[in-house]
């Protein structure tokens, strides 16, 4: 059971703020009624002045319980006004003729209202308090003791109870329904701000839409990607049917799919995925199968490239081989060692390049990179340096990066030194793209890469050395996709070869939990 003082908050307010209005009209009305009375026909016959004076209080205390009530509730006060306005009312019937004079009925509202806004013993006090004030007004203030005025006393009485006993009775099961959908409402409300926030934190577009295609909602991705906003009509190049289709906005392409509502006069709703990780998934799951079958098979020839190399070193070592033979030897084992790379490079595929994306410190993580570069490549014929302006932050892999950027910067230091030109150089820039992207170029002073072998860069198997393996562009580019980057080379008016790199920028400046 709740205590009064909440229970006349929750349940009554409103029905209070109404009352004391129809209390304060109720109050001037009567005060009008014996001003202009002159007869005393109508209201106070028996005493004009007195009910005069009760007409004036009544009014006295009737504002001052609606101005109380438009600022705050208190029980006591409340109890208090209708106990007292049971009274007043009660005397102005007796003035005015007893029961007979038309006060009955004015009498049941406050008994009506008190038995709404506090069902239980309350409502049958105030019962009570009615029946005693009536009783009172009719047997003791007359004088005598009819009949009559007895048998209409104890009526008037009985349906005092019995009133009050229907409010509550009305109120209970009102209020029980009232409990119900205040329950299912705020139920409704926690799973409503559930969906939102978990469609506010997907990393796909949603879009609904009515039937006129005129958004009704879109989370913050969608928004950001097209520039929408509620109540936009949904873009034509968006329209279509329910199957998957390609779009793009002004920078990167996506995957739309429509669902429709059933039972949704025509609304629907739009996911858009974002294609660099549709397509870096779809890479994942090629891989996987891929690297299943490329590990068995490189495990089947690196057995038997085992023993081979073990023969030729064994042969190798005989005194009674010709110059000519020896020869044969180193090709056979020169070509046994590429074959062991290009194996080992295969079991690196095959492991797959599942990237934990973390915020990523990427001015320290190059700097580290540059003194473990520098560190295995300890010749000081070459010149390595970082063109960073401030501390940036991306979404990366700290493993993978560093081995895109070793595999990069390798590439690159060698065809510096074959190039012969200058010192050989190697540098890596970092800025920020209005996209919000992080932008990283690697850059050598080497002879560059011919046009016509751009196109074949990133494919696999595909080099220009006679010992290379042709896997090394093909892994970063792997790798880029794994972290839903993008690696590209980059055409340049200075002399050498620019591969640049595009990753996400991490944007919050909270930098708790950023791997340095």
């Amino acid at each position: 059971m709740l205590p009064l003082q909440t229970h006349l908050f929750v349940q009554g307010t409103r029905i209070l703020r109404l009352y004391s209005y129809y209390s304060l009209c109720l109050a001037i009305l009567i005060l009008m009624v014996q001003s202009l009375d002159d007869s005393q026909s109508l209201l106070g016959e028996r005493s004009p002045q007195t009910s005069q004076w009760l007409a004036a209080f009544y009014v006295i205390i009737s504002v001052l319980f609606a101005l109380f009530n438009n600022k705050n509730t208190n029980s006591q006060i409340i109890i208090g006004y209708l106990f007292i306005e049971i009274l007043l009312l009660t005397a102005l019937m007796h003035f005015s003729g007893g029961l007979q004079a038309g006060f009955s009925s004015i009498l049941f509202v406050p008994l009506i209202v008190a038995n709404l806004i506090t069902p239980g013993v309350f409502g049958y006090a105030v019962a009570a308090w009615l029946t005693l004030a009536v009783t009172y007004s009719e047997f003791m203030l007359n004088g005598t003791l009819q009949l009559n005025s007895s048998a209409n006393t104890g009526l008037y009485g009985a349906a005092s109870f019995v009133i009050a006993f229907l409010v509550q009775l009305i109120s209970s099961r009102s209020n029980a329904a009232l409990d119900l959908a205040s329950f299912r409402q705020d139920k409704l409300m926690r799973l409503r701000r559930l969906n939102k926030h978990a469609l506010n934190s997907l990393p796909d577009g949603i879009i609904a839409c009515d039937a006129q295609h005129r958004i009704t909602y879109l989370n913050p991705q969608a928004a950001s990607w097209f520039s929408l906003q509620e109540q936009d009509d949904l873009p034509n190049f968006m329209i279509g049917n329910t199957s998957p289709r390609p779009i793009r906005n002004a920078t990167n392409s996506f995957i739309i799919m429509q669902f429709d509502i059933p039972e949704g006069d025509g609304d629907y709703f739009l996911m858009i995925e974002d294609g660099s990780r549709v397509a870096a998934e779809a890479q994942q799951v090629k891989l996987a199968s891929l690297g299943r079958l490329t590990s068995s098979i490189a495990h089947e020839i690196r057995n038997p490239l085992s023993a081979l190399h073990q023969a030729t070193q064994l042969v190798s070592e005989a005194n009674y081989l010709q110059p000519e033979e020896r020869e044969l030897i180193e090709i056979i084992e020169d070509n046994g060692r590429r074959i062991n790379r290009i194996i080992e490079d295969i079991l690196q595929l095959s492991q797959g390049h599942k990237a934990v994306r973390l915020p990523l410190n990427v001015t320290s993580t190059l700097t580290d990179f540059k003194r473990e570069f520098e560190q295995f490549n300890s010749a000081q014929d070459y010149q390595f340096t970082l063109n960073i302006d401030a501390d940036i932050y991306a979404f990366f892999d700290r493993d993978h990066l560093k081995q895109v950027l070793h595999n990069l910067c390798k590439n690159g230091l060698r065809h510096a030194r074959k190039a012969k030109h200058h010192q050989p150089k190697i540098s890596i820039s970092v800025t920020l793209v209005s996209s919000g992207q992080v932008q990283m170029d690697i850059n050598d002073n080497g002879d560059g890469v011919d046009p016509e072998s751009r196109h074949q860069l990133f494919e696999p198997f595909n080099t220009t050395e006679d010992n290379g393996t042709g896997l090394g562009l093909y892994i970063c580019r792997e790798l880029c996709q794994a972290n839903q980057a993008t690696i590209h080379y980059q055409q340049q008016s200075t002399p050498g070869a620019c591969f640049r790199i595009l990753m996400q920028q991490h944007l919050s400046t909270d930098v708790k939990g950023v791997i340095t």
